[in-house]
């Protein structure tokens, strides 16, 4: 009874196989901290993930296929995923880490699902190579005209052994679940932490700080020593009869700039009421992340320390300021000016880390999960830092300056569809010395309400130039960007 129950439970799963034959790029040393840091990211697709080195990600997913819209969907998800990153993978599903090692190495389609209880049948038609056994064997099998799996299972069982050794038949019975292969799953190496007890509350600031300051070199330590940069610290301060206090300090980019940590955490702690004294203190670093050491330019080196001092500022705005204060500007696909950017509240929550203001500071932002963001009103006081620089090639230059509304304006022109000849603004008259365009700029049917403009770049009488635009459906004229 008790092996028919293993029979069962072992024909219910599932097993995911992840093969990424360009995987390897450099060194073994850094080619696996590559494969656990991708087996660290595929546990949000499964509990139990295992990196099979030096190419294979395998994730038992029996039951997680729910959750994802089916097997496929999972798969498309995870290669998407891998995708992102820079990565090709070819996936297969089936009910042993064996059929779908083998499925997902030799077969020709970038997915494959094994239906459940067909192993031997999908496995026939690819080579022994496949079974993870090693080379020499599979040599010999070619020798004897052994080209397929399937060739392999027509040979007598009992005399593989004493002709290749028990690899063969072990890796054979594991593919076709007739032997139990259980995965090694990865477990996540711990945060670097330490802590400090106080003999009794602690109320002075002074006191607090300069325990905080000796214990973030402490960790310090500990992080240098594993390769990595501190991107998130935690701060947690124990009271004898209240909650612990819990404080976060989110970084801008992996930093090893202690001092600069130092501060942020110094004046995080400035705002804490220490009334009820603090009889604990840890210091957690919750995200880390590798490092990427600076490299100078040969002709031309850069100013030493230059990304990390912007990264520093960025912090120092952010913490003075809030996160809602610093914003990203971010383009939109979209032909309506007004609406082809947002400005986006970028934030640290959870394991997510800022990627807009890294990307900013510097840091390559390739291979990190997505920053979780909030748009923000364009009325809001903000700071706001961007990344891109406009380019066009079929349209005029933009300007410098966009107004966040159109602003409407009296205007008289000679051509029903030409430039103005004058305009009115700020309670001023401008006469128009030179005028280009006109570009015709219109929305989507499935906006409701269509919009159609009809843009002119105008230089006025004194050299100022502006972006105005007709409003072809209420023939209005309004002014939209000012140009530098």
């Amino acid at each position: 009874m008790g092996d028919a129950r293993a029979h069962e439970r072992q024909s219910d799963r599932r097993v995911l196989c992840l093969h990424l034959p360009h995987l390897a790029t450099g060194g073994a040393p850094r080619d696996r901290k590559l494969l656990l840091d991708l087996a660290d990211w595929a546990t949000r697709f499964s509990p139990l993930v295992q990196p099979l080195e030096p190419d294979t990600l395998l994730l038992d997913i029996s039951g997680c296929q729910r959750l994802f819209a089916g097997e496929h969907n999972l798969a498309r998800l995870a290669r998407a995923g891998l995708r992102d990153r820079g990565l090709h993978a070819r996936a297969a599903v089936a009910d042993t880490v064996g059929a779908a090692y083998a499925l997902a190495v030799a077969s020709v389609d970038e997915v494959v699902i094994c239906p459940p209880q067909c192993s031997s049948a999908c496995l026939a038609p690819l080579p022994p190579a496949a079974l993870r056994i090693d080379p020499q064997i599979d040599e010999q099998l070619f020798a004897l005209g052994v080209r397929t799996i399937g060739d392999l299972l027509m040979l007598p069982q009992a005399s593989l052994p004493a002709r290749f050794g028990p690899q063969l038949v072990l890796r054979l019975q594991q593919a076709l679940g007739e032997m139990p292969e259980p995965l090694d799953a990865f477990v996540r190496a711990p945060p670097s932490a330490v802590e400090r007890t106080f003999d009794g509350p602690l109320r002075d600031l002074s006191l607090l700080q300069s325990a905080a300051g000796r214990l973030l070199e402490q960790l310090s330590v500990e992080i240098v020593q594993r390769g990595l940069a501190v991107c998130r610290l935690d701060c947690v301060l124990v009271h004898e009869r209240q909650p612990p206090t819990a404080l976060r300090i989110g970084l801008s980019r992996p930093s090893r700039a202690w001092k600069h940590v130092a501060e942020l955490l110094c004046r995080r702690l400035e705002r804490v009421d220490l009334s009820p004294g603090v009889t604990g203190l840890s210091l957690i670093a919750a995200q880390t992340a590798r490092w990427r050491g600076g490299q100078g330019e040969l002709f031309e080196p850069r100013e030493p320390g230059g990304d990390e001092a912007l990264g520093c500022l960025i912090d120092r705005i952010v913490e003075r300021l809030g996160d809602a204060a610093v914003v990203q500007a971010d383009l939109v696909d979209d032909h309506q000016p007004e609406l082809a950017y947002r400005y986006n509240v970028i934030t640290c929550e959870g394991d997510n880390v800022i990627k807009g203001l890294r990307e900013l500071a510097g840091a390559p932002a390739r291979g990190e999960p997505p920053a979780t963001r909030r748009n923000l009103p364009v009325r809001s006081p903000v700071i706001t830092l961007s990344r891109y620089h406009l380019i066009t090639f079929s349209c005029p230059p933009r300007p410098m300056r966009l107004l966040p509304r159109p602003a409407p304006i009296h205007a008289v022109a000679v051509v029903p569809d030409g430039p103005p000849v004058w305009f009115e603004h700020r309670g001023g008259r401008h006469g128009v010395a030179q005028a280009w365009g006109p570009e015709r700029l219109e929305t989507g049917w499935w906006r409701g309400a269509d919009v159609r403009r009809d843009y002119f770049r105008v230089r006025t009488d004194s050299g100022e130039q502006y972006w105005l635009f007709r409003d072809r459906r209420r023939g209005t004229w309004w002014l939209h960007g000012v140009y530098a």
